[in-house]
């Protein structure tokens, strides 16, 4: 009996250390996305840079693919793996891995998981089934026309500011900031355009293809036709210092000027917590200076 006893306490050891194992295992296969791409990463890398026909630019936490028939900006932190950078990739169908590394050509080579991946055996970092790309000078003059205004989105603070900031206002700002194209505090017919050709692409274009890609084009045109029609509209109905642009203070002015912040949701904020009614009232007496610069 007391054989028996020891017998099963040994089993029952054993798989335990082996359910340690595992776990260990599995918590160290698991990937945390927290740093920024490398700064030897960062740039306009393609196949073939004298083509100009398939490019993939990295910024600090985002990158975006264009060839002939795709085009997506991605928002992504990365991890490190084996001495692999590994970013996510989302698409409409989920979410894809991919694994950077530069080689001693200063090229950079990118590999992804086969298949139904487990998320654990790395060993196709061992294969030579990797894409090469070279660092290119420039982005191809018809991309950059084409996707302009979102390029210019990439390289900005706004993705960062308005995904990473718990304030509200400081995206605001930023966001104001990046359509100000001239840099007047001031909002122009163009430039509210150039706002609604954002607004199309990351509607019907971005990460999109074959009839919806095309869909996505034709709207894209045909904003750049209608809007600024719209958009002398959408000034007219708030441009009160008849300057034929729109300002944030003139945007905010009826929902604010009379606005009894200090005791507004009265009832409401008494199950707040004191640093979630503290953003709340900083978030109003943001909105309040508005009127006061």
């Amino acid at each position: 009996m007391v054989m028996i006893f020891e017998l099963c306490l040994m089993k029952i050891n054993f798989f335990i250390i082996s359910l340690i194992i595992f776990l260990s295992t599995f918590v160290r296969a698991e990937l945390i996305f927290k740093n920024e791409f490398p700064k030897d990463m960062q740039g306009i890398w393609s196949s073939d840079c004298k083509a100009q026909s398939q490019v993939h630019i990295i910024s600090k936490n985002n990158s975006m693919w264009i060839d002939e028939t795709y085009v997506g900006l991605n928002l992504s932190k990365t991890s490190t793996v084996q001495g692999w950078t590994v970013y996510k990739w989302g698409e409409l169908d989920g979410t894809y891995y991919f694994f950077l590394k530069k080689n001693t050509q200063n090229q950079l080579m990118e590999i992804s998981p086969p298949d139904e991946w487990d998320g654990i055996d790395y060993s196709f970092l061992n294969s030579n089934d990797f894409s090469i790309y070279d660092e290119c000078d420039s982005i191809p003059p018809l991309y950059q026309i084409i996707y302009g205004e979102i390029i210019s989105l990439m390289n900005s603070d706004l993705i960062d500011i308005c995904t990473q900031e718990d304030e509200p206002q400081n995206c605001i700002k930023e966001t104001f900031k990046y359509l100000d194209v001239s840099q007047d505090q001031e909002l122009s017919v163009a430039e509210l355009t150039r706002a609604a050709r954002v607004l199309v692409y990351f509607t019907f274009i971005d990460k999109r293809i074959d009839e919806d890609r095309e869909i996505g084009f034709a709207a894209y045109s045909t904003i750049s036709l209608l809007f600024p029609a719209l958009s002398k509209i959408i000034i007219g109905n708030y441009d009160y210092d008849n300057s034929n642009t729109l300002s944030l203070k003139e945007i905010y002015t009826d929902r604010i000027a009379n606005l009894d912040y200090q005791n507004l949701f009265t009832e409401n904020i008494k199950g707040l917590d004191p640093e979630e009614l503290r953003k709340l009232i900083e978030n109003l007496d943001f909105l309040k200076s508005l009127l006061l610069n």
